[in-house]
């Protein structure tokens, strides 16, 4: 179990002070350590790896102390034995792929070294490369590298900043896969930096979100994506729809708020679940796009409280999904199949309707 507690200060290029004010605890298995540019993550992990002494603070893995100002504890680097793979690997260019993972072993006598560099290659699927330097494999097998340079001192925790940022959709998928083998192999915390949804969904158990050097959100990462309770939050999901509403009506019986969305030419109303807003109040409403059924007629018999009429505006193909815009005097988005799409005979202009659930609307804080 990680345990961290940190303060740090920073001047940023212009001139203004960053404070990180970070707390939380890792368990063995991956923690997702997500926010937007700027938030606090990459000083975080140099805080924990020991490029970065913070003001204040604790941080320990297990019983083991990397820093304790109370006790005047700090930890070198080298002496922490983190596993730290970085946003841009640096690896060394003018070293060999086995030289770079034999790096961190130079204590080792050249038999014992040579071994566990031989099994490491093996163990990631990258032995083909041992001789060779980083400009000459590719980028998937580079991110291999340096993984493998973190892993082979046996680390008490593992750090990825990014490690995907740069590869394409199928070099990412099998690196995922790499990944999700080690999380069960490695009995460690791993701490996984990353802006993608989709990574922090499939890798992650924790989610830790960072906003402007502190802990705004956490929990399992489907459960936080699913209903953010905060904007910034929301907008790093890629939640598309994202509306400024006004409370017009809250009907405590039946636990709902009916809201206002202005548009141009029109307005729209939904009814979404009570909160403690009052009547007049200015929030902010959040649906995700595939919680919006399509339906090419008006239907009826429904138990879903929202069935506004609208026109197709745009259509976007995404893949085997389309994202179809709708103009209900405000633009919702709605994220459906291609099946789905050819069957209801959608296209621009098409007068359609929208199904919205109560309990697929929810409200934000932050503006």
């Amino acid at each position: 179990m990680l345990s961290l507690r940190v303060r740090k200060t920073l001047t940023v290029p212009s001139g203004d002070q960053f404070r990180l004010e970070a707390e939380f605890e890792a368990p063995v298995g991956v923690t997702i350590l997500f926010g937007p540019s700027g938030s606090g993550k990459s000083t975080l992990l140099d805080c924990l790896a020991g490029l970065e002494r913070p003001e204040a603070g604790y941080i320990a893995v297990g019983n083991d102390v990397f820093f304790d100002d109370a006790r005047r504890i700090d930890q070198p680097v080298r002496a922490r034995r983190i596993g730290y793979v970085f946003q841009h690997l640096a690896l060394f260019p003018h070293l060999t792929v086995a030289e770079n993972i034999a790096f961190g072993l130079r204590d080792l006598a050249r038999p014992e070294r040579e071994a566990k560099v031989a099994a490491m290659l093996e163990r990631l699927r990258i032995a083909h490369t041992a001789t060779r330097r980083p400009a000459e494999i590719s980028g998937g097998e580079a991110q291999r590298v340096a993984l493998a340079r973190a892993l082979i001192i046996s680390p008490r925790l593992l750090l990825l900043d990014e490690p995907m940022s740069a590869l394409d959709a199928a070099t990412k998928r099998a690196l995922i896969a790499d990944l999700k083998r080690l999380r069960t192999e490695t009995a460690l915390p791993i701490i996984y930096v990353t802006h993608n949804r989709d990574e922090a969904i499939t890798l992650g158990e924790q989610l830790i979100v960072l906003e402007a050097g502190r802990v705004i959100e956490r929990g399992e990462p489907l459960r936080v994506f699913a209903a953010p309770s905060r904007l910034t939050v929301a907008r790093l999901a890629e939640v598309e729809n994202i509306f400024r509403a006004t409370v017009l009506a809250r009907d405590e019986e039946r636990g709902e708020l009916k809201v206002r969305l202005t548009g141009e030419g029109q307005d729209s109303f939904l009814e979404i679940p009570l909160g403690d807003y009052a009547v007049g109040e200015e929030i902010t409403v959040a649906i995700p796009s595939g919680d919006i059924l399509l339906a090419a007629s008006r239907p009826t018999g429904l138990s879903a409280r929202n069935v506004l009429r609208g026109e197709v505006a745009s259509v976007t193909s995404l893949g085997g999904e389309m994202r179809v815009v709708v103009n209900c005097g405000v633009p919702f988005v709605a994220a459906v199949t291609r099946v789905a799409f050819d069957e209801l005979g959608l296209g621009q202009g098409r007068e359609v309707w929208l199904i919205i659930k109560a309990h697929a609307c929810y409200v934000v804080e932050g503006s």
